[in-house]
């Protein structure tokens, strides 16, 4: 018999086995971490494009509602192609002015319904807290809802209240109905009718004040409108008159 040789493992074959899986898995936690570059590039887009908005607004607010892309980007002090790098056109321009004043409006007219010592009065708050932002700057209210960027559509997809002016009314009525429901309960002032009549009716309040306003900054940039605050009034008694009051 002859001898038998010795089997000595390939560790060059192994060395290089493990280097391989080690690379392989060193590139995958290399491919899922956050690239560092990428991130800052975002938080640059996002701190531009509200620069750009501010600056749109000042633009408008100074020049009218009928301000062209390119007049606004020359009051920014940028070029026109900037602009349209960031919302594409003067309707995504007015798309995103529409939705930060929405969420601005949002957040008083649920102050507003939070606050109200009676029917009246939380209806009154919430109009006026509309009416207050339409008269600080009717020329960009003017400019956001008379564009096809901010409609009554409601954009495929998108659910957020501030994405349109029909998501937006919609989620008004609904803390309009849940703030009457609780207040009218404490207080007794009302006797609200049955759900069903009760979601069209806010709804329709929500359009007759939009409309109502709509009418109302025409005429305060001409100096023709009623008061603020008459105008508030008027509204709150139109609102509240179907309503049936207690006796």
């Amino acid at each position: 018999m002859g001898l038998q040789k010795s089997r000595v493992p390939d560790t060059l074959r192994i060395v290089n086995t493990n280097e391989a899986v080690k690379t392989r898995k060193d590139a995958s936690i290399e491919s899922s971490a956050p690239d560092g570059r990428a991130t800052r590039w975002q938080t640059h887009r996002k701190v531009r494009r509200r620069q750009l908005l501010r600056e749109a607004r000042h633009a408008i607010h100074k020049i009218g509602p009928q301000a062209s892309m390119e007049e606004i980007a020359a009051h920014s002090g940028t070029s026109k192609s900037v602009y349209y790098r960031y919302f594409t056109d003067k309707a995504g321009l007015s798309q995103a002015l529409g939705e930060f004043l929405l969420a601005s409006l949002e957040q008083k007219i649920v102050e507003a319904a939070a606050n109200g010592s009676s029917p009246a009065d939380t209806v009154h708050r919430m109009i006026d807290a509309y009416l207050v932002m339409v008269q600080r700057s009717p020329s960009i209210h003017e400019f956001v809802t008379s564009h096809a960027g901010l409609g009554w559509a409601r954009l495929d997809g998108d659910e957020a209240p501030t994405s349109s002016l029909g998501l937006f009314a919609d989620h008004v009525a609904h803390l309009l109905l849940a703030s009457l429901r609780n207040v009218a309960q404490e207080s007794g002032e009302l006797s609200l009718p049955d759900d069903v009549s009760l979601d069209y009716w806010a709804r329709a309040v929500v359009g007759m004040v939009q409309s109502v306003i709509e009418k109302w900054s025409r005429a305060y940039v001409k100096g023709e409108a009623p008061s603020r605050e008459q105008t508030v009034d008027q509204l709150t008694q139109w609102i509240l008159m179907p309503l049936k009051e207690h006796t």
